[in-house]
């Protein structure tokens, strides 16, 4: 007894194992149904699982040797009518010794009596005093199952009812992020754009891909009636649109406006309340309907209906998912009505405002300018007008807009300072009138040659902002009489308000640019970005904050800087005030995630300015990959010089040992074992480096100095290199200088920097160039340089290329890991000793190293 008692626990304890790990609902059940048959021996069963309103959702069934998955069809039958459904009801399990006995076992009249099982258990799968499913085992025989069976069954069914729960609340939370995320991306969409009929049908687009729907409108609440402002999916959308419902009527519209909340109907054709349409068929072809108010600041502005030809085709979750998607559709819909509004005032205001409020009424830059010239045209009544700006800085005006006579002509052309009456102006900043400009020297009548136009008639007065002339502004031609002196003084008035709104729209321009600009930043950043206080309370966060630590916004807003993420109190000053307007600090931390876990990520906090007030821009970037990356490449480089360097070594005797002793007539077997040799001696010199880089990177590298000849190790690396150089037909040209003195050095070590150098130069160079070695010395140092006449490398490549796994990326270039020059400038670098690059792009390049005397 007590051994089987020891079995089933160790049984349990491996079951309670597997399941805790398993969180793929559908895996799940089958993996639930194969243990418990095995635990008991039975053949046959079935596990059912119930959602929260105790409706059958998942199932498996095992007969035939195999468990067969997408059995709730099957399974609900049992369930509202069997030995299942008793067993939720009751909460407890229950022993059949035979089912024919039994009237709670569900009994067929298509059943097989001979062929149907005698014995059952049914326990109840139980989490958090609920029951979330049912499990069912069958045997043949009558009176076969056993209350030990019926005990350990109902052990298994606590630990699965608990894994059963887990698995669909991850189910549950990752359609939660899908959708979130899909309704972000559709928010995006829909916001896009502030026309109101493009937005409305954005909406209804988008709409579609959340819920099916046969047709979908949108009404919106105008006075006493509800009217749709766009329809989609009938037969004649534009005929929906001259629809309308009272307020006051029963219609379900209504009801949803009055009640505030979500309608759905299964079958809208039995509603005495559903609204028939004359002329518009489709109302009749309804079925299952769903009604959502749109509300933008606790006040219903409208409703979106969603319409289907199926009956009961919407349940609980559509409605959810519909007025989820209503909230960002509201706030489109209000947006789109704003903007509708405003361009409607804007257009009385301009309608009815007075030159100098026509003028200033706008602070978009191209029209600010294009009603200057027009109001300049009707207000001096002149057959043209024009206006030049300073082109930047420099000292050329070009004509940016222009209204009558040759307008479209004259807007592009460019006039230097000083040149024509309007550079002369521009030059001295005066106000000029000329009654006969042919005879002005100072006109210049080119232009008027080149757009086909004849001035006769002109005034020019310089456009001024804060003492600063920054273009001019041309009344061309009077109609009727010749231009007065209150005509010039017109102009100068229309000019001096011109400078004004020229100013504001051009600082309003750069104010939206760099608005939209950090708005844009923020919040498509991929980095989760914060905004504190001066006490670290956070006021601002980006959506990668909400999905990076697990809270949405309105649960970030307020909490401490520190409770979000291990503060450095290292790099961080006690008061966070007293860090220096525009001072950024960074460090390395673990952001703290709602679940409790800890993420890696690179801290950079910097003091900002927003209006008067100073805040802190708290960046927090997930270096996770980073680290994976690093401890993968740390593991590889481990592999390959633990588990490579042995065999090399095999290798490479062996290839001595046949070397001597085939016969070195044979020219064809002694140069096929030559590239054996380098090759494998270029592999163990790679797996060499590997384990030094290492070593270095870490301070552990013991180097075993001698005191050698440098001009020796550069002979013996270009002995090394000159079979591939000479294969690709390059010359390999050595310049060392006389009486090179003897140094320390790791002559292994040097030797394969020379060679890696080599080897590099070789890779990069054309075939019938040369290579270049060079040692000389230089004060109490020998410099040595390699130089090839490959590619070159940029400019902002040429400090990063020395380190670990980098590589300048070009599809044209042979490809490499990157560890070469870092092994380099690592073994260098232990010699006391320094390594860099001169190159040019396209003239090649040459490394240089230096090693002490």
């Amino acid at each position: 007894m007590k051994e089987r008692t020891k079995a089933s626990l160790e049984l349990l304890y491996s079951i309670s194992r597997e399941l805790t790990g398993e969180l793929d609902l559908r895996e799940l059940l089958q993996r639930i149904l194969q243990l418990t048959l095995e635990a008991v021996g039975a053949p046959t069963g079935s596990i059912l699982v119930l959602d929260e309103r105790g409706e059958v959702t998942e199932g498996a069934i095992a007969y035939g040797g195999k468990v067969h998955d997408h059995t709730a069809e099957q399974l609900r039958d049992t369930y509202e009518h069997g030995l299942a459904g008793w067993v939720v009801e009751n909460r407890q399990a229950a022993l059949v010794e035979n089912i024919l006995e039994d009237p709670r076992w569900l009994q067929r009249p298509e059943d097989n009596e001979e062929a149907m099982p005698r014995s059952a258990i049914s326990v109840p799968l139980i989490a958090h005093d609920r029951v979330v499913g049912v499990l069912t085992l069958v045997r043949r025989m009558a009176g076969h199952f056993t209350e030990e069976d019926l005990a350990l069954a109902t052990a298994i069914a606590d630990q699965a009812g608990i894994a059963v729960s887990n698995a669909r609340l991850f189910r549950a939370e990752r359609e939660r992020r899908e959708l979130a995320s899909t309704l972000r991306e559709i928010a995006r969409t829909i916001s896009a754009t502030l026309e109101p009929q493009v937005v409305f049908q954005q909406v209804l687009e988008q709409l579609e891909r959340l819920v099916e729907y046969d047709s979908a409108s949108i009404f919106l609440l105008e006075d006493d009636y509800f009217r749709p402002v766009a329809a989609r999916g009938f037969k004649d959308n534009d005929a929906v649109l001259g629809l309308r419902i009272p307020v006051a009527s029963d219609a379900l519209g209504v009801e949803v406006f009055k009640t505030r909340r979500p309608v759905v109907v299964g079958d809208v054709q039995k509603k005495p309340a559903w609204t028939h349409f004359e002329g518009l068929e489709e109302s009749r072809l309804v079925r299952g309907w769903i009604g959502v108010p749109l509300i933008v600041r606790d006040r219903v502005v409208g409703m979106l209906n969603v319409d289907s030809h199926k009956v009961e085709a919407y349940g609980p979750d559509d409605v959810e998912v519909v007025s989820a998607f209503g909230d960002h559709a509201a706030t489109a819909v209000a947006n789109a009505q704003l903007y509708s509004e405003s361009q409607r005032r804007v257009q009385a205001m301009i309608a009815l405002a007075e030159t100098a409020r026509a003028i200033t009424g706008s602070l978009d830059l191209e029209e600010v300018l294009q009603r200057i010239t027009e109001r300049t045209l009707r207000s001096l009544e002149v057959e043209a007008a024009s206006l030049a700006l300073l082109d930047g800085e420099g000292d050329e005006l070009s004509f940016r807009v222009a209204s009558g006579r040759g307008a479209s002509q004259v807007i592009g052309v460019r006039l230097q300072r000083g040149q024509g009456i309007a550079g002369w102006v521009l030059e001295h900043e005066e106000p000029l009138f000329v009654s006969d400009v042919r005879s002005d020297e100072r006109f210049f009548p080119e232009i008027d040659e080149r757009l086909g136009f004849e001035t006769r008639a002109l005034a020019c007065v310089p456009i001024r902002v804060q003492d600063r002339t920054i273009g001019v502004l041309e009344a061309i031609n009077p109609r009727r009489e010749a231009l007065a002196p209150e005509h010039v003084e017109l102009l100068m008035g229309i000019a001096g308000l011109a400078g004004t709104a020229i100013a504001h729209a051009q600082l309003f321009e750069e104010t939206q640019t760099a608005r939209q600009r950090y708005a844009s930043l923020f919040e498509d950043s991929i980095d989760t970005i914060l905004i504190t206080d001066l006490e670290g309370v956070v006021t601002d966060a980006n959506r990668r904050a909400e999905s990076f630590l697990g809270l949405e916004r309105e649960a970030l807003l307020g909490k401490n800087i520190k409770t979000l993420h291990e503060a450095d109190s290292e790099k961080l000053p006690t008061r966070f005030g007293d860090l220096e307007l525009g001072e950024t600090l960074s460090y390395d931390s673990h952001a703290i995630h709602r679940s409790g876990r800890l993420l890696p990520v690179e801290v950079h906090v910097k003091r900002i300015a927003i209006g008067s007030s100073s805040f802190l821009q708290w960046i927090l970037r997930d270096i996770s990959e980073r680290l994976e990356l690093a401890e993968l490449r740390t593991d590889l480089t481990s592999m390959i010089f633990h588990d490579l360097r042995s065999p090399l070594g095999n290798i490479i005797s062996s290839l001595d040992v046949l070397q001597a002793t085939l016969s070195p007539e044979d020219e064809t077997i002694q140069s096929v074992l030559s590239i054996a040799m380098r090759s494998s001696r270029r592999a163990s010199r790679l797996v060499e480096s590997l384990l030094d880089l290492n070593r270095l990177e870490s301070d552990r590298a013991v180097l075993n100095k001698t005191r050698g000849a440098i001009g020796a190790l550069i002979a013996e690396a270009v002995e090394e290199i000159h079979p591939t150089a000479e294969a690709k037909g390059q010359l390999l040209r050595m310049n060392l200088a006389p009486g090179l003195p003897a140094i320390e050095m790791d002559e292994d070590m040097i030797r394969r920097v020379l060679i890696n150098l080599l080897e590099n130069a070789v890779k990069y160079t054309r075939g019938g160039d040369q290579i270049g070695v060079a040692a000389a010395r230089r004060d109490n140092e020998i410099l040595v340089s390699v130089r090839d006449s490959g590619p070159g490398i940029p400019e902002e490549d040429r400090e990063r290329i020395f380190d670990k796994f980098t590589r300048v990326t070009r599809d044209s270039r042979p490809k490499g890991i990157g560890l070469g020059l870092a092994f380099c400038r690592l073994a260098v670098e232990a010699h006391g000793g320094r390594i860099w690059v001169e190159s040019q792009e396209g003239q090649g390049s040459t490394f240089h190293f230096t090693l002490p005397i």
